[in-house]
């Protein structure tokens, strides 16, 4: 290396001075040629990274997102920046709204062309749960970067949606609508089996906390089959029918009863044959109601157990039970009675003093009215 062949001082004039184009070139010939081998030569410093500029006019527009009832996405959109072009852009969408409804992870796009002024962020709807979205009623930061990125320059621009962006609305109050109060009891009709299902809605308890004039849309009914055993920590249904039922009115009000009747045996593989005894499901079968809101968004299910095969009521009649309980009350009232009436007799005879002859007695005494004649 050129620092092993210089003097002690060399190398400290090496160190302080500006080294000139001759060293520079030197230096960078040697270490290329030693450390480097075949592979390509380091940049040369001549010609240093050129960091491109700032875009400007930044501006978003939101979007209904395709495939998603209640998520948007940004059209984002600039000019180029003035001085160094960009090579290709990357773009971060942030919620700032601190809710369960709009903290969600960043959307990230990078590698975006650097021809293009305008992207579509998030492009496509992801029905994973915890994954980015943009939805109404939150704020996000949107930060554009153009790359080479000095790693300080950036344009910014918040963006606060309204509860309703495009007849896309906000579900951040689903949580708080009312649930369903729901009742459920099966009848045969026709040797088949129903469930009769009813439900009311009564007012929510704080009206405060959910969007003014909200109304009822609609409630979807439906009855499914237990998957898993109640020993399971969260018991699994299946939905086997379902059915949507038309509601109008305020939610503020409540609503009236209503009811619906369901087959059992909802689909037609399931049916068993009718020659079978019995037509009846083995499992439990539970009752849902849901309320959906003019804004399409669903609230807390209200269930009921509308089939339980462990508590299946007897076959046999009332009158049945009254005629078999009338005849073991008798039958055991007369072993009570028998078993006391031999007890009494047994108490009072152990409580009878045995009768003893006196000592100056005759053995064999006359009655009192049998009259003494003495001997002459």
């Amino acid at each position: 290396m050129i620092v092993s062949s210089l003097s002690s001082s060399t190398q400290l004039q090496f160190y302080i001075r500006e080294p000139s184009k001759a060293d520079i070139h030197h230096i960078h010939h040697d270490v290329s040629s030693n450390f480097y081998g075949d592979d390509p030569k380091p940049p040369d410093r001549h010609y240093p990274v050129k960091h491109a500029g700032l875009p400007r006019g930044l501006a978003v527009y939101p979007l209904p997102l395709k495939n998603s009832d209640h998520e948007l996405n940004f059209n984002v959109s600039w000019i180029p920046p003035f001085g160094p072009p960009a090579r290709d852009y990357s773009l971060e969408v942030r919620s700032v709204t601190d809710t369960v409804d709009c903290r969600t992870p960043m959307c990230y796009e990078y590698n975006i062309p650097g021809e293009s002024t305008w992207w579509l962020i998030p492009a496509f709807s992801n029905p994973i749960v915890e994954t980015c979205a943009v939805r109404p009623g939150c704020a996000y930061m949107v930060r554009l970067i153009a790359h080479p990125w000095d790693g300080q320059t950036s344009a910014n621009l918040l963006v606060e949606l309204d509860e309703c962006v495009e007849n896309v609305c906000s579900c951040a109050h689903s949580p708080r609508l009312p649930a369903p109060l729901v009742s459920t009891k099966t009848v045969v009709i026709h040797d088949e089996m129903f469930a009769n299902i009813t439900w009311s809605l009564q007012p929510p308890q704080y009206l405060q906390r959910l969007p003014s004039g909200l109304r009822k849309k609609s409630y979807i009914v439906s009855l499914g089959k237990q998957m898993v055993s109640d020993a399971h920590p969260a018991p699994w249904f299946a939905n086997i029918i379902t059915r949507n039922v038309d509601a109008d009115g305020l939610i503020s009000v409540g609503d009236s009863p209503h009811f619906i009747l369901l087959p059992v045996i909802g689909q037609k593989g399931e049916r068993k044959d009718k020659r079978l005894k019995s037509d009846k499901p083995e499992v439990k079968l539970l009752a849902r109601v849901t309320l959906i809101d003019d804004r399409g968004c669903l609230g807390p299910a209200g269930n009921a157990t509308a089939f339980n095969p462990s508590a299946e009521p007897s076959k046999f009649s009332f009158g049945v039970y009254a005629v078999i309980l009338a005849i073991a009350g008798a039958w055991v009232l007369g072993v009570v009675f028998v078993l006391s009436a031999r007890f009494v007799k047994h108490v009072l005879k152990s409580l009878r003093s045995t009768p003893v002859s006196a000592p100056l007695e005759t053995i064999s005494r006359r009655p009192a009215w049998f009259p003494l004649q003495l001997r002459t």
